[in-house]
């Protein structure tokens, strides 16, 4: 018999109205699950799309005191699965678990592993359960994304006499498994971290492959091994950690000197070919600390900080197509010293757009001069800044001109947006979703500053990627997206409440749904992944008169209003149509982005309707002619946060080493590629225009009528170029006379018919040889030539961010 010990209670039970379940648990949500899911995100910060899922989501809940709730039924009825599984234990033994796992090979297949060494697990979202037991010492869990089964975890080793190779942070014993928990074997010793390889799916991938960072024969080196180290191949030596993404390998080495801060290399994910590079970065100072922000659209967003008094300050990087060289983007961006994360965004569903925080300039210098500010009140100068150009220039928000009440705001000259950004203390970050293009909202204030006073705060919309900011309610909130942006719920998370709002066009109007009788404090507010549905699931706590923290889980069902569906996706410039032709600009409103005009359909912001289909998609227009905005700094160059043109880095760091590139070369003999301050921003598709490329210059007292030069002797300058379909390979070439040209050209086309002649007498045999076996995994990972590297580097992918 299953008790269900939470209190259900159903406020609204009538024909079109929000359906509301309300549950209390025996203490607050720690975090709640979603079992057989569209996708799955690991604990790696990976996102893994699932071809495998339940018709019907199955939620789990991990409550502080380590207690399992299920839920069949999306939140309404919530049963204690730990109360059932206690009672098949030897004299009802009493249960604790510390994590829930859902295998990203599998959703529908998920792991509940107990603090004293005895775990559960199901294939089925809970509709059978398993059993096992294992160590109690293991911890860190980590699925293998091929195979539900196989699993890694850590144990720590006491160290032995004599050890040269147990030091501190390298305690840990890695544990494998290949039947789901049954059975651990150890696999290797002395170790910092490890994590499976993030390119399994690819066929050249074993996908048992580990990558460890371990001590071996007293040095702290990174390695890898496709069998559980019964081999191992040795990749790096003086590495300190790493952090891998479908596209990069990052390696954390020591400092040359081994004492003066730590470097950097960057490689190609793909390990059986690594070669790494250190990075270049325009500022010769010690390097400290990394944080990666972001490598979702081929560049990477880095996050150095470097020899400062005040570690929260940081300069922010972005790379070139190869990812090895890096401009500066920003100055002064704010960091947290607790977890390193960084006040930077990427608004999802746009290409390009980030959201940062810096600390005002001026200030930052008073405080390092000591002549005013100090480090702490530094805290009470930061501004929010925008890019549409993937950090090659930034801009202040433009504040709103009218309150949500209606009343004029009082916003001008320096004074604009700002928002609460992830190192704030109760963080409400700013929030978008990939399945509601141009729609974010976050939590802040208008003015010369972000505010620190929590009352003087409200909370925002923008529906146009950032450009035209809406104050929607008065207050700090926590909010949800649903229903690819059509419905947004929102609850005041500043005192406690007992009613939530929701609105139909994003902010334009609110209507208000009583979840409780009791007031509490509202956690967080979240729906399936996808941000697909039109059920809501909000969790919070508040203390009872024993002073014991309860927790309250309540769920929103909007399906039950009987909403119409949306209708006329198939032409939006219909009148009748619920749906529009949406274009993102600009920051100077021009509707072009990389090169490209893209549009959307999407739903019209008055239409209220359920958005049922799936039609929020984009569509490419034209391509455009190149623009300033399609330039960044080059190497070596920045530009001041107010703007105007890129400038010698050279000019605000007086460092004997700042690197000078509009010298020519050392060994400059005839002409040499001398850079403008620009390079094209990755990724860019525009064609013609501005040109900005480095231009052909003669060497100093030389004088020559030859435009030609040889290629060894340009400075490595790299412009990214458009993508296109080949690359382009510049291949020296020898001049010929007229009939060395014509007897050339008959060779090359007699090689090619002969080609030709071959692949057609042998098409049969080559594809009988190709369909004997298909491959289990995709094989698309193969670094044969230029155009598929270039391709790992300038593709889409999860948004990765971990400090180093």
């Amino acid at each position: 018999m299953i008790i269900i010990l939470g209190l259900l209670i159903l406020f609204v039970q009538g024909q079109n109205e929000v359906k509301v379940s309300f549950n209390e648990l025996e203490s607050p949500v720690s975090n709640i699950y979603w079992c057989g899911s569209s996708v799955v995100f690991t604990k790696d910060d990976e996102t893994i799309e699932q071809t495998h899922q339940e018709s019907r989501k199955v939620l789990f809940i991990l409550t502080d005191k380590g207690r399992i709730w299920r839920s069949a039924d999306y939140g309404s009825t919530w049963l204690d699965e730990t109360k059932s599984w206690e009672k098949m234990e030897p004299e009802n033994k009493q249960l604790q678990f510390e994590s829930i796992h859902i295998s990203p090979a599998d959703s529908r297949v998920i792991f509940f592993f107990g603090s004293n060494g005895i775990s559960y697990k199901s294939k089925n979202c809970g509709r059978t359960y398993t059993r096992f037991s294992h160590s109690e010492d293991l911890y860190d869990f980590k699925l293998n994304k091929m195979d539900p089964q196989w699993i890694m975890a850590f144990k720590d080793k006491p160290c032995g006499k004599n050890d040269n190779n147990c030091k501190d942070f390298y305690k840990k014993s890695i544990y494998v498994t290949e039947d789901g928990g049954e059975t651990w074997k150890s696999a290797l010793n002395y170790v910092r971290d490890a994590a499976w390889d993030k390119l399994l799916q690819y066929q050249l991938i074993p996908d048992q492959r580990i990558i460890v960072c371990h001590m071996k024969e007293g040095k702290s080196v990174i390695s890898y091994s496709d069998d559980y180290f019964t081999t191992i191949q040795t990749m790096q030596e003086n590495a300190l950690g790493f952090f891998q993404t479908s596209h990069y390998i990052f390696v954390l080495t020591t400092g040359e000197d081994g004492e003066t801060g730590y470097e950097l290399l960057i490689a190609p994910a793909y390990l059986d070919k690594f070669q790494p590079q250190p990075v270049q970065l325009p500022i010769p100072l010690n390097q400290h600390t990394f944080t990666i922000l972001d490598t979702s659209e081929g560049q990477i967003f880095l996050s150095v900080s470097h020899k400062e008094e005040n570690q929260r300050l940081t300069n922010v990087y972005v790379s070139d197509f190869r990812g090895f060289k890096f401009t500066l983007s920003l100055l002064h961006n704010v960091r947290s010293l607790d977890t390193g994360n960084c006040d930077f965004e990427r608004m999802l569903g746009m290409e390009g757009v980030y959201v940062a925080n810096v600390f005002d300039h001026q200030e930052v210098e008073k405080s390092k001069s000591r002549s005013s500010i100090t480090p702490a009140t530094l805290e009470l100068y930061k501004k929010t800044f925008i890019s549409y150009d993937r950090g090659g220039q930034w801009h202040p928000l433009k504040a709103p001109e009218i309150d949500s009440k209606g009343d004029e705001i009082q916003c001008s000259g320096d004074c604009s947006l700002h928002l609460k950004g992830r190192t704030e203390a109760n963080q409400n970050p700013l929030y978008s979703s990939q399945n509601a293009p141009g729609v974010s909202i976050g939590v802040g204030n208008t003015g010369l500053y972000l505010t620190q006073k929590d009352h003087e705060v409200n909370t925002y919309l923008t529906r146009d990627g950032g450009h035209q900011w809406f104050e929607i309610r008065k207050g700090s909130h926590m909010y949800e997206i649903g229903d690819r942006g059509g419905l947004i719920v929102m609850g005041q998370d500043d005192k406690p409440i007992n009613k939530v709002i929701y609105s139909w066009d994003q902010g334009f109007s609110w209507e208000e749904v009583k979840i409780s009788e009791k007031e509490f404090e509202i956690l967080n507010i979240v729906t399936e992944p996808s941000n697909m549905e039109q059920k809501f699931i909000l969790y919070g706590q508040s203390r009872s008169q024993e002073n014991q923290l309860k927790g309250y889980v309540v769920a929103l069902n909007f399906q039950t209003l009987h909403q119409r569906v949306c209708s006329g996706a198939w032409d939006p410039t219909m009148p009748e149509s619920d749906y529009e032709f949406w274009i993102p600009k600009n920051f100077e409103s021009g509707k072009c982005l990389f090169g490209r005009k893209i549009k959307y359909i999407r739903r019209k912001r008055e239409a209220k309707c359920f958005n049922q289909e799936e039609i929020d998609k984009k569509f490419f227009i034209e391509t455009c002619p190149c623009i300033e905005d399609d330039w960044e700094c080059d190497f070596g160059f920045y530009r001041k946060i107010e703007g105007g043109p890129c400038v010698p880095i050279a000019d605000k760091f007086e460092e004997d080493d700042t690197p000078d590139l509009l010298k020519p070369p050392v060994n400059c003999k005839q002409t040499y590629m001398k850079t403008q301050g620009y390079r094209k921003v990755s990724g860019d598709y525009c064609q013609g225009g501005i040109d900005l490329s480095p231009v052909e210059t003669p060497c100093p007292n030389t004088q020559t009528n030859n435009t030609s030069f040889n290629n060894t002797e340009i400075p490595n300058i790299d412009i990214q170029q458009p993508q296109i379909s080949k690359p382009q390979i510049k291949i020296p070439q020898t001049q010929y006379n007229n009939s060395q040209k014509q007897y050339s050209y008959l060779w090359y086309v007699v090689a090619f018919l002969g080609v030709i002649i071959v692949i057609l007498f042998l098409k049969d045999k080559i594809m009988k040889i190709f369909s004997s076996k298909p491959p289990k995994k995709s094989s698309s990972y193969m670094e044969k030539g230029n155009y598929e590297q270039l391709k790992l580097f300038s593709g889409n992918d999860e948004d990765d961010e971990a400090g180093l």
